[in-house]
């Protein structure tokens, strides 16, 4: 019994030594493995939307370059986009949670080359649903005196405020010379009034929908107000000599078209109040700035281009009435 007794703590202290062993063992060999473990490597913008719409990169890569992020050239001639303009459109795509396959973003032809990203008044929509603190939206039609339509009211509601957002959107500010525009005013007016009082509601900025790109296209204002994803080439970037082909590394800054033309006076004053108006951060600064510009566009006799002043100034009295 003595002996028994003695044995019993001798064999437990061998049991804790080989356990002790063991686990510094298994350590050691998960070291070892965590050393020689190449490092993990980063999906990539195509495989995240990929991932994120169960489909394969390379199919998806082909099926998008073929449909929505085909467009013309300069020529008229259908492009598939460049590889630097495909990662463009799918990080903008990511971004925000959009899928090209139903059109909610698409690519859209910038004036002199290059596209740039489109959300689709789907797009729009999935946005809005889609936005955590979204509480529900309303139209309000707004008549003239003879009974026709002036204006659509969109009310989003947010869980967050205390009081909805309200923006208002007046046909002959927004009427385009479209087909669209012409057959079916109402329901593109109210497409326009919830991208606008959208984008007021959450926030979101560097998308634009097609009547935007259309209308600042037109204008020539592709670099001030769209993201034009399209990079130079390197051949606009420095000096091209177009007998020989070479390209000269030290030659002056090519001007472009864009840069040589002359500009409209009044296109000019557009402009600036669009730009002026994003940066206004007071009711002070907003009065002064519309005081200054009504006369402006007034004599403005392009009316997308006097149309968009105007619902640059809403949008800015917006924002300072919503501080």
């Amino acid at each position: 019994m003595a002996g028994t007794a003695q044995r019993r703590p001798m064999a437990q202290s061998q049991q804790s030594a080989f356990a002790l062993g063991g686990e510094a063992r298994a350590s050691n060999a998960v070291e070892v493995a965590t050393q020689n473990a190449a490092p993990a490597r980063r999906a990539t913008a195509l495989e995240l939307m990929a991932q994120r719409l169960n489909i394969d990169p390379g199919r998806l890569k082909a099926t998008l370059q073929a449909t929505v992020f085909r467009v013309k050239d300069t020529n008229n001639d259908w492009r598939s986009c460049t590889d630097e303009e495909f990662a463009a459109l799918i990080i903008v795509a990511n971004e925000y949670g959009l899928n090209p396959l139903t059109k909610q973003i698409y690519a859209f032809p910038a004036k002199g080359g290059g596209i740039v990203p489109v959300v689709s008044v789907d797009g729009w929509i999935h946005l809005m649903n889609s936005h955590p603190q979204f509480d529900g939206i309303e139209f309000n039609d707004i008549a003239d005196d003879k009974g026709g339509l002036l204006a659509i009211e969109t009310v989003i509601y947010r869980k967050d405020r205390s009081r909805p957002i309200r923006v208002t959107e007046y046909l002959d500010e927004c009427r385009r010379k479209t087909d669209p525009w012409d057959k079916s005013p109402a329901r593109m007016l109210r497409h326009k009034s919830l991208i606008q009082c959208n984008r007021i509601a959450f926030g979101f900025s560097g998308i634009h929908s097609e009547d935007d790109a259309e209308v600042i296209s037109d204008w020539g204002m592709d670099d001030a107000a769209l993201r034009n994803v399209s990079p130079p080439r390197r051949d606009e970037a420095l000096g091209y000599d177009e007998t020989t082909g070479e390209i000269h590394d030290d030659a002056p800054e090519i001007q472009t078209d864009a840069q040589n033309r002359e500009i409209d006076p009044r296109e000019a004053k557009a402009e600036e109040i669009i730009r002026r108006a994003g940066e206004v951060v007071d009711l002070d600064g907003y009065n002064a700035l519309a005081e200054e510009a009504q006369p402006h566009i007034d004599a403005m006799t392009d009316e997308d281009m006097a149309g968009a002043c105007h619902r640059a100034l809403r949008a800015a009295r917006a924002r300072v009435m919503g501080q």
